[in-house]
């Protein structure tokens, strides 16, 4: 656990809580805690509820109990049963003691929580003579506790351990004598030049000296490919370099790079509540106090009224304290939406907060942006019109030929047609580039032009007709035809949108500034539902304000355009790391699996919210059946004891199997 806050050197606290400040200003952004306070009276760093103790701790605690419960059995013994009662009592005080002190500390705070229950219940039981009973709750309270921190702690560590992909340490080199020195990745300054071993984590975000470097970018992206990154290109933090060392030059701080960002996210997502982890820290604040009000009434009314002794009210309202905790509540629900955030990130999907979990489980409409979201971002012909007596066939070579020796895209996509079709084409012996616009070529005496739009007007070319062609072909100087171009659509595109149908989203469509036709097409090829073409960002916004209006919406995108209807839609999801806007706008990240991520985001927010409507459901059966048949008298102190810690322990376990769920 670390000791420092979000600002650098700041070290006013030991522990921290999400969006809790210091008086030194900074925020603090660790312990995976869901919320400051569970509802029952503590915060997160001590409550046992919530695994405040580590797993060490913990074991040594079970062990001890677990002692003190062999103790118990002895009193049994009828040569011992005499002292039984000491032997309770110190078995009591040894194995209740963090509740007792907490309950006690509680109730002089007014913080009316489960270990204020407990503590009455235990000391009431004694006071009747009821020091088996008040043993047993003393015991069976305590072991159940520490088994549920024993889960949470265990629970953190797994989602702690999905993003650690960031290492402490850094390779720097000097300046002054060309040392490497090792340097806590936290104090490199940027523009320092840094040395990643084969086989090393890259630190910081950087830009590659190296003539080109091989890395795994898999914590990153999910993919398990190797990526090549050549010199001058960035090489994100997170990623393993292979092959040979990279020489790099930072361009982040440890708290700007690409792996810290997934961190914080995968780390602070829990920190945001949503509506049903909200009204119950309301409810169980409000819940306490009354049940201990009620319980006050078991036990007096029977009394004022001659209906039972003191010695059965003060035994009815023991069971009903203790059957009526709201822990398991407390705890489960905030745990079902950790544990199921925790599964998400496992399988590449990032959701920022629990909040998200309940929009996402009730989504209506998916919307995507066009390219790089549906569509692949890679080129290909599409159509090749001709004009007078040239054949595509002679279009296509000269237009390859042309865009040889270029790294434009749709240079690229024009010869890689030319090579798929086994076009040889001749090399070009004058070369003359526009920036911008195209370029002009000599093959011996015939002269070819290859652009867009704008070159041909510079060059007084007449071009028959405007119809947005992407690359027009002159050949000495005369119009001889067009290149159409068009995106190829993701192969996931089309099984995640039946998919999506599948989970209940009842209308999907496409966002794109691109020109009808080539929208229409793309769209026809995903199978949406439809589609808005020719759009601005600021058109893309006004749509999806539009089609919220018939439901929840999603929002898939990735470029820096997208970012404003990110954060329009009710949910917004950017692809990958995709850019800094889009990322920071959105409420879930699809690391990987591009689309096809969105159906699993949607199918473990569905589960999420299923365990959640199971727990509540399942504990308030049993707490009401409890409560009635405690208040009637037929219900004996061990039922009252399952129906708090043995029903917490089960909807905790019922809550962390969403850790091991596999999308």
């Amino acid at each position: 656990m670390s000791e420092h806050c979000h600002g650098k050197g700041c070290r006013c606290h030991e522990h921290h809580c999400h969006d809790e400040h210091c008086s030194c200003g900074h925020e603090h952004h660790h312990d995976h805690c869901c919320d400051d306070h569970c509802g029952c009276g503590h915060d997160h760093h001590g409550c046992a509820c919530h695994g405040g103790k580590s797993s060490e701790e913990i074991k040594k605690e079970l062990w001890l109990i677990g002692i003190c419960a062999v103790i118990f059995a002895l009193s049994f013994i009828p040569v011992i049963k005499p002292f039984a009662i000491f032997i309770c009592l110190a078995v009591t005080l040894v194995a209740g003691r963090d509740v007792l002190k907490e309950g006690f500390e509680d109730l002089l705070h007014l913080h009316f929580g489960e270990e204020t229950l407990m503590s009455i219940a235990v000391v009431a039981a004694f006071i009747i003579g009821e020091y088996v009973e008040g043993t047993m709750v003393a015991l069976l309270f305590t072991f159940g506790e520490n088994l549920e921190g024993l889960a949470v702690d265990r629970s953190k560590k797994n989602i702690a351990a999905l993003a650690d992909i960031r290492p402490d340490t850094a390779n720097v080199i000097c300046k002054e004598d060309g040392d490497i020195e090792s340097v806590p990745a936290e104090d490199v300054e940027i523009g320092s030049e840094i040395i990643v071993k084969v086989g090393e984590r890259v630190p910081l975000d950087c830009r590659v000296l190296s003539e080109s470097v091989m890395a795994d970018a898999s914590a990153l992206t999910g993919e398990s490919l190797p990526i090549h990154v050549s010199a001058g290109e960035i090489l994100k933090a997170g990623c393993v370099v292979l092959g040979s060392p990279a020489h790099c030059e930072t361009i982040s701080g440890y708290g700007d790079s690409a792996a810290a960002r997934i961190i914080e996210m995968v780390e602070g997502a829990a920190a945001k509540k949503g509506a049903t982890e909200k009204f119950i820290t309301r409810f169980s604040e409000i819940y306490t106090p009354i049940v201990i009000a009620l319980a006050a009434l078991v036990f007096i009314v029977p009394l004022v009224f001659g209906w039972l002794d003191f010695s059965e009210s003060a035994h009815r309202a023991l069971v009903f304290l203790v059957s009526s905790c709201p822990c398991a509540l407390v705890l489960s629900i905030p745990l079902a939406y950790f544990a199921g955030i925790g599964a998400a990130s496992r399988s590449g999907v990032i959701i920022k907060g629990s909040e998200y979990c309940e929009r996402l489980a009730n989504i209506k409409n998916a919307v995507f942006d066009k390219t790089g979201t549906l569509t692949s971002g890679v080129l290909r012909v599409a159509e090749i019109c001709v004009e007078g007596d040239n054949s595509e066939e002679e279009i296509l070579r000269y237009a390859a030929a042309a865009e040889a020796l270029s790294d434009h895209p749709i240079a690229k996509c024009v010869v890689a047609e030319a090579e798929r079709r086994g076009m040889e084409f001749p090399a070009a012996d004058k070369v003359n580039e526009i920036a911008g616009e195209g370029v002009t070529v000599n093959f011996g005496e015939r002269s070819v032009i290859c652009g867009n739009k704008k070159l041909f007007e510079h060059m007084n070319i007449v071009l028959p007709k405007e119809n947005g062609a992407n690359l027009y072909i002159a050949l000495d100087s005369v119009y001889a035809g067009c290149i159409f171009l068009e995106d190829t659509i993701r192969e996931e595109a089309k099984a995640s949108l039946e998919k999506l149908r599948e989970l209940g989203v009842e209308k999907s469509f496409m966002l794109t500034g691109d020109n009808e036709k080539a929208a229409a097409k793309i769209a026809e090829e995903c199978g949406v539902d439809g589609f808005f073409a020719s759009l601005m960002p600021e058109d893309k916004v006004d749509r999806i304000e539009e089609i919220k209006k018939s439901g929840a919406t999603v929002f898939t995108g990735d470029g820096i355009n997208d970012a404003p209807v990110l954060a329009a839609a009710d949910i917004g999801a950017a692809m990958g790391m995709g850019t800094d806007a889009a990322i920071e706008s959105a409420d879930i990240v699809l690391m990987k699996g591009g689309i096809g991520a969105l159906p699993k985001a949607v199918a473990i927010a569905k589960k999420i919210m299923a365990c959640v409507r199971q727990n509540v459901i399942f504990i308030m059966a049993v707490k009401v059946v409890v409560l009635i048949l405690g208040a009637l008298g037929y219900a004996p102190i061990w039922l009252a004891v399952f129906a708090d810690v043995g029903v917490c322990l089960i909807t905790v376990l019922w809550s962390l199997r969403l850790l091991k769920v596999k999308l």
